[in-house]
């Protein structure tokens, strides 16, 4: 028996296992997924449970050198959509129970419509919205963004007709965070784990507003240099026109001035 392990059964404490899933807690149906519980080293089997049905789910034992074990779900369904948490036994016990992991299956309604207002292409700090909208009486829908962010947000659904339903996300003040995919769900209240197919994805490109005295770039530059130098031909061939007209008028005065002198000198 290790010095730590002897510590723990003289204090009665055991450490709390970590659960998580891998590819993640949105899986769609018929797909795989893997529920891993970490503990102690000292763990002799690991358990799981799942709320609503009898305890434990199911036992496993720790992987060979590892402390921790893994729960295989073959083809995600509906009966594996819930709320999981996972606990191990050691010589000290049984460890108390992990932080729940909520597991929920994509494809089980058709997808609801995905909008976005004003556009997707947005400055940062700007204001937009995100309409979705579906057919079928969800009670809630729920906006996902992917990636390293993992947004996500969840209203109760505004019925907009007697067949259409609704929710507004609106996204203040968006940041470089906001870029991304987004897609959205449906579900009802009686089983919230079950969500819909996924909607229509919309990418979000938020560009940084451009600063009005800030420097020029090289190509700027240039653009400003051409225009420079084409105003100033364009003045160029005005003052020449001009100088031409006056040289004009001053020789036809100059020829009507003659044309008088002799008219008077023959009388």
């Amino acid at each position: 028996m290790t010095p730590m392990l002897r510590m723990l059964l003289c204090l009665g404490i055991l450490q709390k296992p970590t659960i998580w899933a891998e590819p993640g807690l949105v899986i769609a149906q018929h797909m795989p997924v893997i529920i891993w519980c970490q503990g102690s080293w000292e763990a002799q089997e690991y358990y799981m449970h799942k709320e609503g049905s009898i305890d434990p789910w199911d036992r496993q034992f720790p992987l060979e050198q590892k402390n921790k074990a893994k729960f295989h779900i073959d083809e995600m369904s509906k009966d594996f959509a819930g709320i999981y948490k996972c606990y191990y036994k050691s010589p000290a016990g049984l460890s108390e129970h992990s932080d729940t992991l909520v597991l929920v299956l994509t494809g089980a309604y058709d997808e609801p419509s995905l909008y976005v207002w004003p556009s997707p292409a947005v400055t940062s700090g700007e204001c937009i919205t995100m309409q979705c909208i579906s057919s079928l009486g969800f009670d809630r829908f729920i906006l996902i963004q992917e990636g390293k962010h993992n947004l996500s947000l969840t209203l109760d659904s505004q019925q907009l007709t007697n067949m259409l339903f609704q929710a507004h996300f609106v996204l203040g003040s968006v940041t470089a965070n906001h870029n991304g995919t987004f897609r959205c769900y449906g579900c009802f209240m009686n089983n919230t784990q079950m969500w819909s197919i996924s909607s229509n994805t919309i990418d979000i490109q938020v560009s940084e507003p451009k600063d009005q005295f800030s420097n020029p770039t090289e190509n700027e530059s240039s653009e400003l240099q051409h225009d420079g130098h084409t105003i100033a031909n364009l003045i160029q061939m005005v003052v020449a026109a001009l100088a031409l007209v006056t040289l004009v008028i001053l020789l036809l005065e100059a020829w009507h001035s003659k044309r008088v002198e002799k008219h008077v000198t023959r009388r």
